[in-house]
């Protein structure tokens, strides 16, 4: 094959050389044909010159400079021998000379086109180079970017990218799984729609600030999963710059801490036993979160076939290696893997090949200074069309922080755990769905069941009794308000005879429950109620009593003794005027210690309460207030009023009397009513001025009161719960008002009890 290239490059050669010197006999033949034309009208050889000239500038231009000679050569022959003008030697030397001095132009000409042409060659030749090699990289590239798609697709991580103004265009399938969101629908600000509504405007905002000013971008956020549920993310993001400092590309990273923050909740729901140690989990938080770096990735390629192996910039920096220097290898890198960890990289990476399928392994590297960092590694093998492995191209991370800070939250956790079963209360929380999802030991305790039993179940499946009951409408009304509700609850059921005090706290996965068991406080209670209505009862035993011995007693006397100062005074003769004055007096202190010991055995007891019944107790009762106060009081009767129980009429004459008592001192109204009301199954008796409100009470939170309230007020309450009934007070700015609700109970009704018991 080489003889026959030379054969034909010689023929090439030997083709143009002949061209070149047929060019130079044919011009110079046309040459000798115009002169001899020219002679033939003309008698002048001087146009042959210029023809001539004409000639050997073609011969030198298209024949090279070889034939332009040959075309100077003829020139000057033919003018010699063929076409001599009529001159001196001089002149012909001249005329000779004038050929050899173009020739020599020619010959520079042509080498300087020859060596123009050599250069534009060579260029096009270097551009073509150029222009194939750039094609070859645009290939390579292209290449390389879908195998970073894939790579990047195939990371267990939410990763998203986008160009320098901020607007993502790309989400890699892990971040589409999970939002249900397609590419296209999540490009530009499309993302923003999975935010939480809460999130909406702070978290684009932060991102602007981000973009505007070149800064990582880091914040924690809800999303919105595919299944409709919020869940909470820390986003990061990092800008990727050129040589000189130019923003080219964004990236970042979705990391789901829903876990973290669920811990948080579970430290807030804690009382005051666990408000140091909420503290204390804030700080220890707080120091987790400054000290947490942007997690960094890099990704390798290693060719089966050559063993050649290729780390990322970002690999080498995980590895803190100088990518000038150090050239990674299989043997070099099972050096970095920890002695007991090795055996465990290279059966995943064997069972990988086998299997055909990514495989992910956590294992840990030690540096050369002796620190130890843990890796997780994620690779996949590309086969052949014959089914061969040729290449291996993957993903390492550094997890150090993530697995300390898990094992940080670990050890919270377990502390947690520690303080909520050291404390006697019970603690439960639950999901959505009313399922058991933690209970301290207390709470396992108090149900008395194993915790395995419990754990996933239903509340109302395990203890159908409590449904209907008042437990079940305060927890459906903590869960579906999300209020914080508190009530007592009293369980009697299977034997159990118990009372709790609940406290409920809605969380963000469900309900969390307090409760302490208040069976002993509330036997106490009802043991101090029991002696209260004993005490009331002795007292008003006791008034009737001393009342009667006013009356029968001491008011007889002082109106005996009346009636005898009467007589004597009208004994004593008219000149003692002296001792006709001191009997007067006398008799007249004795009227009034009569009326006052009247008063005073009326107010301890009014005799007519059980003579005519309430109605027209309160009206004797309210004549002498009138006088006394100078309060108009109206009362106001229900027909048919009758009469009630012995200890009805006397409780509501008390709340009657206690009531204008604390109108006539407190409230400064100058007018009162006074409703009896009553109906086919209650009665009701209501109070009410027009003051500026009951003085000396404070707004509050009492069991059944709107505030908490004196002495006065608390005899009241206690009086109305020993008859069964209930007692309402509404203060305000328009006045205030009494009102005792009372269970119908009659007169003949309570005869028939008694005589049945």
């Amino acid at each position: 094959m080489a003889d026959a290239s030379t054969v034909k490059c010689l023929a090439r050669l030997k083709a143009f050389v002949a061209r070149g010197y047929g060019l130079a006999l044919v011009l110079f033949a046309g040459t000798v044909v115009l002169t001899i034309v020219w002679l033939h009208y003309y008698d002048s050889p001087l146009p042959f010159t210029g023809i001539a000239l004409s000639a050997i500038a073609i011969t030198f231009w298209r024949g090279r400079t070889k034939p332009g000679i040959l075309a100077v050569l003829l020139a000057t022959l033919i003018r010699s021998y063929f076409f001599q003008p009529a001159t001196t030697v001089v002149a012909r030397i001249l005329y000779d000379s004038v050929f050899l001095v173009f020739a020599l132009v020619m010959i520079g000409l042509t080498r300087s086109r020859d060596e123009l042409e050599m250069n534009v060659a060579e260029r096009t030749a270097e551009l073509t180079a150029a222009n194939e090699k750039l094609k070859i990289e645009i290939v390579e590239r292209k290449r390389a970017e879908i195998q970073s798609r894939v790579l990047i697709d195939a990371i267990p991580q939410q990763i998203w990218s986008g160009p320098p103004d901020g607007r993502l265009d790309y989400f890699n399938e892990r971040w589409r799984a999970y939002t249900g969101v397609g590419l296209e629908e999540a490009r530009g600000d499309g993302w923003q729609r999975i935010l939480h509504p809460d999130d909406r405007e702070r978290v684009p905002k932060a991102w602007r600030e981000s973009v505007l000013n070149g800064t990582p971008f880091e914040i924690e956020e809800r999303r919105r999963g595919a299944d409709g549920m919020y869940r909470w993310f820390l986003a990061l993001g990092i800008p990727s710059r050129d040589a000189e400092g130019r923003i080219v590309r964004w990236y970042g990273t979705n990391t789901d801490i829903e876990d973290r923050k669920r811990a948080e909740e579970a430290l807030r729901l804690s009382e005051q036993e666990q408000r140091q140690l909420v503290a204390q989990l804030g700080r220890e938080r707080a120091r987790l979160v400054e000290a947490q770096e942007v997690a960094k990735m890099g990704s390798w390629e290693a060719e089966l076939q050559s063993l050649n192996v290729i780390w990322s910039e970002q690999t080498h920096r995980i590895f803190e290696t100088d990518p000038a220097h150090f050239h990674p290898t299989r043997p070099k890198f099972r050096e970095f893997i920890h002695p007991e960890d090795r055996a465990k990289v290279d059966a995943a990476f064997a069972a990988s090949l086998d299997q055909r399928s990514p495989a992910t392994v956590e294992y840990r590297i030690v540096m050369p200074d002796g620190r130890v960092k843990i890796i997780e590694e994620h690779w996949q093998a590309f086969y052949d069309e014959a089914g061969k492995p040729v290449r291996v191209a993957g993903t390492c991370r550094d997890i150090t922080e993530r697995v300390r800070s898990e094992e940080e939250l670990q050890r919270v956790r377990d502390r947690i755990d520690s303080i909520l079963n050291s404390v006697s209360d019970t603690f439960i929380l639950f999901d959505r769905q009313w399922r058991y999802l933690y209970l301290n030991e207390a709470a396992v305790r108090a149900t008395g069941r194993p915790l395995k039993e419990i754990l996933g179940h239903v509340l109302w499946e395990l203890f159908p009794r409590v449904v209907g009951t008042e437990l079940d409408r305060q927890f459906h009304r903590a869960m579906n308000d999300r209020v914080h509700v508190e009530f007592d609850f009293h369980f009697l059921q299977a034997g159990i005879d118990q009372w709790w005090e609940i406290r409920t706290y809605p969380q963000t996965e469900g309900l969390a429950v307090f409760a302490t068991e208040i069976t002993e406080r509330v036997r106490a209670e009802e043991e101090l109620q029991r002696l209260s209505g004993q005490l009331l009862q002795s007292q008003d035993e006791e008034r009737r009593r001393i009342s009667r011995e006013l009356h029968d007693t001491t008011g007889q006397n002082l109106v005996a003794l009346a009636t005898d100062l009467s007589q004597i005074r009208a004994s004593i003769p008219s000149s003692s005027r002296e001792l006709r004055a001191l009997a007067s007096r006398c008799q007249e202190l004795a009227n009034q210690c009569v009326r006052e010991v009247r008063t005073l055995s009326y107010l301890m007891y009014p005799p007519l309460l059980d003579e005519s019944g309430l109605p027209d107790a309160i009206r004797q009762f309210l004549d002498g207030f009138t006088k006394r106060s100078g309060i108009k009081v109206e009362l106001e009767v229900s027909p048919n009023f009758g009469r009630l129980r012995e200890d009805v009429e006397l409780a509501l004459f008390r709340i009657v009397q206690e009531s204008l008592t604390n109108i006539h001192r407190h409230s400064g109204s100058p007018r009162a009513k006074i409703i009896l009301d009553r109906r086919s199954d209650y009665v009701t008796v209501e109070v009410s001025d027009t003051g500026r409100g009951t003085s000396g009470t404070k707004l509050g939170t009492s069991r059944g009161m709107p505030f908490q309230v004196g002495v006065g007020i608390s005899s009241m309450k206690e009086r109305v719960k020993l008859i069964g009934g209930s007692l309402e007070i509404v203060s305000g700015t328009s006045g205030t008002t009494v009102r005792a609700r009372v269970p119908e109970a009659t007169e003949g009704h309570e005869k028939t009890t008694s005589a049945d018991s």
